[in-house]
């Protein structure tokens, strides 16, 4: 049976193989291995230039500028953010007290007021006591 396909495939190994002796030819090698060498020798070259320039000078002052400047920015909002805590707390304990003293002083009243009760109460049955007292004289005088 005829595989329709087999010419391709074939023609794709032949490619695969031409290309990979071009590659490995030794003028070929030769060349990729002087264009890596001069490649490497301008990145250095041009990284040595960066190095020594004053954008990169600028560049590396503005950084530092931009997290000094973070720095500050961000410890006063943490002073800030403490301080709001510190006059919660400071706020929180004065009502803390001034409800404390309204709950003494309305308790104290109480405490009065009861006391007073119990005062005018007891005078109120002396009373009574005296009168019944007085009654009972009276009739064991007639």
């Amino acid at each position: 049976m005829y595989n329709i396909l087999q010419p391709y495939v074939n023609l794709t190994n032949a490619n695969i193989e031409t290309f990979s002796r071009f590659m490995n030819a030794r003028e070929i090698t030769d060349l990729t291995k002087q264009s890596a060498t001069k490649l490497l020798e301008v990145t250095q070259e041009n990284a040595s230039k960066v190095a020594g320039s004053e954008a990169l000078a600028n560049l590396t002052c503005a950084a530092i500028d931009n997290y000094v400047r973070f720095a500050n920015e961000y410890t006063q909002q943490v002073y800030g953010i403490v301080s709001q805590g510190q006059e919660f707390v400071s706020h929180q304990m004065e009502e803390g007290n001034r409800r404390f003293a309204q709950i003494a002083d309305i308790s104290t009243r109480a405490v009065e007021a009861g006391v007073q009760s119990v005062k005018s109460t007891g005078d109120e049955a002396v009373n009574e006591a005296d009168q019944q007292v007085s009654r009972v004289r009276q009739q064991r005088a007639k």
